[in-house]
């Protein structure tokens, strides 16, 4: 009797201490291999170019496309792939007697891929709303080609960027669901290459996107 009730004690212990794993595994299963988000948001930002006294140039807020791949590695861990696209009119400020002016003719679009980690919130065992943050590292680009001030204004550059983001995904069925993410990219553009005559210069600003997108398990 001393032995069964010590082996009955035993196999109670492992399944008490292998049930969070086990449950753990199970709502892992329950993600599709890989998730497609597409939506789009708002797009804000700080000034990209400053230059001699309060003269700047910054974008006014405008509509972004986003794009997202999301592949899990972990129950936790995902590796998260995307970008986003605007169009948005650049506002140039702090010009004597004038003080701003729209420049029209901008477009932005921004790359990045990096590591997602997520937590659950809802019911175990199940797909509930998860909590997510991520980190990444990609390319910021800008374009513009118009007329300002009666002379010709183009410039367009490519650097790296660093972007942070965090939301939450709230699934619908097993493989539809919404995401709402807030994504900022963090870059430093060189000088609009035909305002360098003024002496207008690159800085490092931040790009803040608010998103709302459909999720689609593929």
């Amino acid at each position: 009797m001393p032995g069964r009730a010590a082996t009955s004690f035993a196999r109670l212990l492992a399944a008490l201490c292998l049930t969070p794993a086990l449950a753990g595994a199970q709502n892992a299963a329950l993600r599709p291999r890989v998730q497609l988000s597409a939506g789009g948001g708002l797009l804000t930002s700080g000034a990209y170019f400053t230059g001699p006294a309060d003269l700047a140039l910054d974008n006014n807020d405008a509509f972004a496309g986003v794009l997202q791949v999301i592949v899990p590695v972990h129950r936790s861990v995902s590796l998260v792939a995307g970008g986003a696209y605007a169009q948005p009119t650049w506002r140039l400020s702090g010009v004597p007697l004038l003080g701003s002016i729209g420049v029209d003719g901008a477009s932005l679009w921004f790359a990045d891929a990096g590591v997602r980690g997520h937590v659950p919130l809802g019911r175990e065992g199940g797909r509930g709303t998860i909590a997510f943050a991520q980190l990444g590292v990609g390319l910021a680009h800008y374009s513009v080609s118009t007329a300002l001030l009666g002379r010709p204004v183009r410039g367009n550059a490519t650097n790296l960027a660093l972007d942070l983001g965090a939301g939450l995904e709230v699934p619908l069925t097993p493989r539809l669901g919404l995401e709402v993410m807030a994504k900022d990219y963090i870059v430093s553009f060189r000088s609009v290459h035909d305002l360098e005559s003024l002496g207008v210069e690159g800085r490092r600003a931040h790009t803040l996107v608010l998103a709302l997108s459909a999720q689609i398990g593929l």
